[in-house]
């Protein structure tokens, strides 16, 4: 490319990324509204298990229909399966709006256990599509918007202007190196715009929500703490993952009837949502409130608050929602972390957290210099090393599963 065309490419990133920072604060604001409707002006923050099923089973209405009229996207999970269509459709049009972004409201604002990432990724792609179009691009220049509407997208997702570039450079976008270093820099212009505004408006996602706690002093036998544990959560982030694609090749016996499908998926939803408030939402406030209060909860408690969640996300998003799992992986691994606190004291908590929630992500993104640089934003800088041990276990343990 031209020094021209490099210039001309970054001022618009610098446009996309202001696109990007508004649309996203525009959905995370209308999705708490819309929760906040349903939850505290209509049932007045009741919590009555017959209010909390029927509002889960609106919901899979709504998501039922949208899969009866908009198709859903399979070859993936969560904002994997974003990026699966976009490279099989070449673009990201009101297609996946509709697929995906209705899809994803309906389940974010009952209380579905799925998180915001997929609608999110899917409206930044959306933008980067728009404006290629709209200056009347070539394909190839239309996916480089795309590609950097998304790297502006992840830096919003994660409260992180360098999120979406550390993406790129671990999993590069193309085949051609020169051109993946541009892209790696355009996206880091509109992550940081983005980002800016996102903040300035409020950063609504994960702000006042702190999911682990500070942990100030790193000792030498975290590392063992972190490589066991990251062998255990390999293994349940395994089951996670099996048990939402056995969910969804189960679904597809009912393919003809989306909208019973969807009924279905809600009231199961609603029944593990009504057990307890914890497992409703994308998990990051109940994480944080569960953290707040841990020593309220046994390890019995807390692993049973996994596993609810565990069923319930598994469900929603093996049975048709177009949400995302990071979001209640770290619920999941957060709640398993504590447990191992409390079962074994000197396992500190912090510790216990992150190395779940390191080697959980693993399974789902392979993706260790961006897994770690994930939760050092919502941890502490000083567990780096564990997550480290923890995502070498569980690269043992698949290195022993695929040679047996």
């Amino acid at each position: 490319m031209s020094k021209q065309g490099v210039f001309k490419l970054c001022l618009v990133s610098a446009i996309l990324g202001a696109l990007v920072g508004f649309a996203a604060d525009l959905f995370i604001r209308a999705t708490q509204f819309g929760a906040h409707v349903i939850w505290s002006v209509w049932l007045g923050g009741g919590n009555a298990p017959w209010a909390v099923i029927a509002v889960s089973v609106v919901g899979g209405l709504l998501m039922g229909l949208c899969l009866k009229y908009f198709g859903s996207n399979d070859d993936g999970i969560g904002f994997e399966a974003v990026m699966v269509a976009v490279k099989h459709d070449g673009e990201l049009g009101l297609k996946q709006i509709k697929r995906v972004v209705l899809n994803a409201y309906a389940g974010l604002i009952t209380g579905a256990s799925i998180g915001p990432e997929s609608p999110l990724i899917t409206i930044a792609g959306f933008m980067g599509d728009s404006l290629a179009r709209l200056l009347k691009t070539n394909r190839q220049q239309l996916m480089a918007f795309i590609t950097i509407a998304l790297g502006g997208g992840m830096g919003v997702l994660v409260d992180s202007p360098v999120a979406g570039p550390i993406l790129f450079a671990e999993q590069p976008p193309t085949a051609d190196k020169s051109q993946n270093t541009l892209l790696v820099f355009t996206s880091m212009i509109a992550a940081a715009i983005g980002y800016a505004i996102y903040a300035a408006l409020g950063a609504p996602l994960l702000a006042g929500h702190p999911l682990v706690p500070p942990y100030a002093h790193l000792h030498g036998i975290d590392l063992l703490y972190g490589l066991i544990i990251g062998l255990a959560g390999t293994l349940f982030g395994l089951a996670f993952r099996w048990l939402i694609l056995y969910v969804r090749s189960f679904g597809r016996r009912f393919a003809a009837r989306p909208v019973a499908r969807g009924l279905t998926v809600g009231l199961i939803i609603g029944v593990c949502a009504a057990i307890s408030p914890l497992v409703r939402f994308d998990g990051s406030a109940q994480l944080s409130d569960l953290v707040a209060h841990a020593t309220q909860y046994s390890v019995v408690a807390l692993v049973g608050l996994a596993l609810l969640r565990l069923i319930s996300t598994s469900v929603a998003l093996g049975g048709g929602y177009q949400g995302g799992n990071i979001f209640p992986s770290i619920f999941m691994s957060g709640a398993l972390g504590l447990a191992v606190h409390a079962l074994i004291p000197f396992i500190p908590a912090p510790v216990g957290m992150v190395a779940f929630m390191a080697s959980v992500m693993y399974v789902f993104n392979p993706l260790p210099l961006f897994v770690m640089f994930l939760f050092t934003e919502i941890s502490s800088f000083s567990l780096i090393p564990v997550m480290a041990m923890s995502l070498v276990g569980g690269y043992l343990l698949n290195v022993w599963r695929s040679r047996t």
